[in-house]
């Protein structure tokens, strides 16, 4: 028998829905021309009302003009892999390889090329034996030491007149670089672990891992181990592996991402929440409504962002056999971070835990050691992504809370009541060191002062929307355990 989730569930989503679409209103409210800065937005389309569009996300704009300027590189990507399977697989590498290379100085210069293939080149050779681990590691703090010098103090006011690039490009050649860190560790540290006569461990696989152009710049990042199912030439692949059905399902998988684009770019004409948090002194006296719908859209708009970014690397990867992860979770049903971490950016977590957490500790670890290990894996992920302050508050109050969130559960049953009750206050501090991450440590500090210090009555009010949002999450797992139970049955 399939099981009905509790009455208090329903309530507490309904609730929640109700709460949400009051607080979309309130900023809809907000999203006028009495803003500042409103007159710089982008005209929009003339279809809605000429509503002018909210374009303050630099890093979405930057990907839509990305796309536009390199479009074709993904059709000639198709073409060359698909020619390679059929008449000279074996080589699949090499052709991978020779395209990246084409594509890096078509759109940038040798210059650009040449900084890539140092970074590469940098950790396949020189690696002892003896201490091989220990300096793949000390080649990946270095370079991201380095990446971090020029990204935080050395950036656009020099480095993009020594490379003869612009500016965006100059952000393309350090994400690029960035994502290459995680991948040249991967490749090194699975060689290591395979032992030398593994295959597919050469330096032109390398090239083409770093190289594969629907995953160079905004990722996902996978680990070696997925990429390198590029080979087996849909061997075990679950999805049907005929020409046809694969341009078919890739065609499914990219008007996804269009549909993402189209509801991304419709929700900035009526919703300017990248505007509205330029303004530090209309947070500071928002109605609390306002200022809450205002931090769950921010985590929406991340959320269908990445969902395109990491929908089309994706989709062109399992068309090309590759062992794609799945797309990042919805995080507007998260209700534990520790969940967050996992499934949103999921290849990154992989990294993380199969090359950090793991390597430092394990199951039967004591506790003082999981939590060192815990503290290393986000300690690494504020130096990969930079050494900023708001970075730094991000990552430590998230691994506060993760460790608070597992206390919780292991001091409370999963379907207890009062797992939702105490884990709600761990799980606000937790939404609330995201605002620090999508917009500055500045709005991040407004959110936790105006939380924190505006009164009992406010934080009740909170905890109270905050509680349903914790059960909601607990319904849609509930009904998610309930899908994968009656499919097994039917099987």
């Amino acid at each position: 028998m399939v099981q009905k989730p509790s009455t208090e569930l329903i309530v507490c989503a309904v609730f929640y829905i109700c709460c949400l679409i009051y607080s979309f209103y309130k900023n809809y409210e907000l999203s006028n021309e009495n803003l500042a800065n409103y007159n710089s937005l982008d005209a929009g389309w003339s279809l809605l009302n000429y509503r002018r569009r909210d374009d303050f996300d630099w890093e979405w704009e930057h990907y839509l003009g990305f796309v536009q300027r390199n479009g074709i590189y993904f059709l000639l990507h198709l073409i060359a892999t698909e020619v390679s399977r059929h008449f000279c697989a074996k080589h699949m590498s090499t052709v991978l390889t020779i395209y990246g290379m084409v594509v890096i100085y078509c759109m940038y210069n040798v210059t650009v090329l040449a900084v890539i293939l140092a970074q590469s080149l940098s950790f396949y050779y020189a690696n002892p034996p003896k201490y091989y681990r220990r300096t793949v590691w000390m080649k990946t703090f270095l370079w991201i030491a380095i990446i971090n010098y020029f990204k935080v103090w050395y950036f656009y006011d020099k480095l993009n007149a020594h490379f003869d690039i612009d500016n965006d490009q100059l952000l393309e050649l350090s994400l690029i670089t960035s994502w290459n860190v995680i991948k040249c560790a991967s490749f090194c540290l699975d060689k290591c672990g395979e032992g030398p006569l593994a295959e597919h461990y050469s330096l032109r696989d390398l090239m083409a891992y770093l190289l594969y152009f629907p995953l160079l710049l905004m990722g996902p990042a996978i680990v070696y181990s997925r990429f390198k199912t590029l080979h087996n030439h849909f061997k075990g692949e679950i999805e049907p592996h005929t020409l046809p059905d694969r341009l078919w399902t890739l065609a499914k998988r990219l008007m996804m991402a269009w549909f993402w684009i189209l509801v991304m770019l419709a929700g900035q004409h009526f919703l300017y929440v990248n505007l509205i948090q330029q303004d530090l002194e209309l947070l500071q006296y928002v109605n609390l409504w306002a200022l809450y719908g205002l931090g769950f859209l921010m985590g929406q708009f991340f959320y269908i962002k990445y969902v395109v970014f990491y929908g089309v690397g994706i989709a062109f990867g399992r068309f090309d056999g590759i062992d794609m992860p799945a797309k990042p979770i919805c995080i507007a049903r998260v209700n534990q971070y520790s969940d967050m971490w996992k499934y949103f950016d999921r290849s990154l977590y992989e990294f993380l835990f199969k090359y950090i957490y793991t390597e430092l500790c394990t199951k039967t670890s004591s506790l003082p050691r999981k939590v060192l290990a815990s503290l290393a894996t986000f300690a690494f992920i504020y130096i990969w992504h930079g050494v900023f302050l708001f970075i730094l508050i991000w990552s430590l109050i998230n691994w506060i809370c993760i460790l608070l969130e597992r206390l919780v559960n292991h001091c409370t049953d999963a379907d207890s009541r009062w797992r939702a009750v105490i884990g709600t206050h761990v799980f606000i501090p937790s939404v609330l060191s995201n605002f620090f991450f999508f917009a500055s440590e500045k709005v991040g500090f407004i959110y936790l002062q105006r939380t924190y210090t505006e009164g009992l009555s406010n934080y009740i009010g909170l905890y109270v929307v905050s509680y349903c949002f914790y059960q909601t999450g607990q319904l849609v797992k509930f009904v998610q355990t309930n899908r994968a139970t009656v499919k097994k049955r039917m099987k």
